[in-house]
């Protein structure tokens, strides 16, 4: 019980899914899932091992992490303290692909497998931002959308007005459930 408060805790201090945590603790995955899972962390974690004893030998250890440091501050640690967060696929692509760039075949098939991550996640489903509504909130209030207006009108309609319209109540914006990214808790 502790375990899992604390595994519940951990998922909702970087605003991740819990539903991977949710599947793993109520056995929901079938067997071939399970079988990629023992087939893929190992498989990552040599590739890992492999990358970080390439750099120890060329002697570039700590340029790599350096690299590694900075593009988490600069392109990750900013946007996980939004509750909007969204790790889209085609966003972890981009950001782990451009670490695997030695010059050696299982170097070069990573970053191909990750930047082809990319390049699915922008052509097919679009490049949505990661921040989900707040990216979209916030343009439209940078770019002084007359929507807004009307949007904050709405809000601060006083309550015996708002009922007698017909248009349907507007609520202030709520974020997306953390524990599955669904606009769920829109609905409410």
């Amino acid at each position: 019980p502790q375990l899992n408060k604390c595994v519940c805790v951990f998922c909702a201090c970087v605003h991740s899914s819990c539903r991977l945590y949710h599947s793993l603790y109520h056995s929901v995955w079938p067997w071939q899932l399970w079988l990629f899972v023992f087939t893929m962390v190992p498989l990552a974690l040599i590739i890992i091992y492999l990358h970080i004893k390439r750099a120890y030998m060329r002697g570039i250890i700590l340029l790599k992490l350096t690299e590694m440091a900075m593009c988490f501050f600069f392109f990750l640690l900013p946007l996980t303290t939004s509750t909007y967060f969204h790790m889209h696929h085609w966003y972890a692509g981009w950001l782990f692909g451009m670490h695997a760039n030695f010059d050696v075949w299982w170097s070069r098939a990573v970053m191909a497998w990750a930047w082809g991550a990319y390049i699915n996640g922008i052509s097919v489903y679009g490049r949505d931002p990661v921040l989900t509504c707040q990216y979209a909130y916030f343009v439209s209030v940078d770019q002084s959308c007359p929507y807004m207006q009307c949007y904050i009108d709405a809000i601060n309609q006083p309550k015996d007005l708002a009922e007698s319209t017909p248009h349907p109540p507007v609520a202030p914006m709520i974020p997306p459930n953390w524990h599955n990214c669904s606009a769920d808790s829109y609905h409410g």
